[in-house]
């Protein structure tokens, strides 16, 4: 990823190269395409290596761009899964760096919004937990009481008495894409599959909120499926035969096919104009990995299970 092309486009989009940059990577990195190995192992070089040399001497990824703490997760990710795919050691400082400045971001009260101990918001808190999991998956160091901090969060930005509803913000109105992303943090913070709240929410969002039949600006629906589609994975059975179809049926038919922007999706959503082109196409395609770039929660499959996986993908 050369640094000129590193971010979001501008005038489809606002521009944020650390935001542009780590999204792509993650789509190429749930691929199985690392800087070790894949088609495009030098795409994902130089994308590792604008992210490292761009990072601060406190571990801050935010960058100049607009994002803040949501670049900053998103590239902590990135930095996560190559350093675990790989075990290349010169990722673990940079990633570990990372990790920190998330933790000394914490608020007091559990959550992360733009900027460092700030109250948090849950759409942003996502990000940061998404990025610790893959910092313990990659044996960094995460402390319990991050994730503790992180459960009391999202205790306070339920919107009722099970958890199977959630809001942007504590005491303001639930949303689909804000429940979606809440119950994928509880998943990862241990509600087992059979949680009443999972249940509730679960049901919930398959009654109401199922994948349209194609994409408008009424919802985010690119950011609600990528978080869905990870619950209802993580669910699996009847809740994930119901989900799969209609998440599959509408990101390939919607998948641009013909000039220059064949291969990507149109940002047509409601945080398309924000995203531009690279959101939406990273999006859409992290969401249709869903089948191997998340380790199963509801098994007893190791931490090994995400590494084996890609590289099975890699080498086909």
């Amino acid at each position: 990823m050369a640094p000129g092309a590193s971010g979001m486009e501008t005038g489809q989009g606002q521009e944020s190269d650390t935001a542009g940059t780590a999204l792509a990577l993650m789509a190429f990195l749930g691929a199985g395409q690392t800087h070790a190995q894949g088609d495009y192992r030098y795409v994902v070089l130089r994308g590792l290596n604008w992210l490292v040399t761009h990072q601060g001497k406190d571990g801050d990824l935010r960058g100049s761009g607009i994002g803040d703490m949501y670049a900053h997760g998103q590239a902590t990710i990135v930095l996560c899964e190559a350093y675990a795919l790989t075990g290349d050691k010169q990722l673990r400082e940079p990633a570990q760096k990372a990790v920190d400045f998330i933790i000394a971001a914490q608020h007091k009260k559990g959550g992360w919004r733009y900027d460092p101990g700030q109250a948090g918001d849950t759409s942003v808190l996502g990000w940061q937990l998404m990025a610790l999991r893959s910092a313990r998956m990659a044996y960094l160091r995460v402390p319990d009481s991050v994730f503790e901090g992180a459960s009391r969060y999202l205790d306070s930005a339920q919107a009722d008495k099970y958890g199977g509803r959630y809001s942007y913000l504590p005491g303001s109105s639930p949303t689909m894409t804000m429940t979606a992303e809440g119950l994928l943090c509880r998943q990862y913070l241990g509600w087992p599959r059979d949680h009443r709240g999972l249940k509730v929410g679960v049901y919930y969002l398959l009654h109401n909120h199922m994948p349209p039949s194609e994409f408008d600006r009424s919802e985010p629906w690119f950011y609600y499926m990528y978080y869905a589609s990870q619950v209802m994975h993580h669910m699996g059975g009847d809740v994930w035969k119901r989900w799969n179809p209609a998440m599959q049926r509408l990101l390939l038919s919607t998948q641009r096919t013909d000039g220059p922007d064949a291969g990507s999706w149109d940002p047509i959503e409601r945080f398309g104009n924000q995203g531009g082109r690279i959101y939406s196409t990273a999006l859409a395609v992290c969401t249709l990995e869903v089948y191997y770039r998340h380790m199963p929660l509801y098994d007893s499959s190791p931490a090994i299970y995400l590494r084996d996986a890609l590289n099975e993908e890699a080498s086909k």
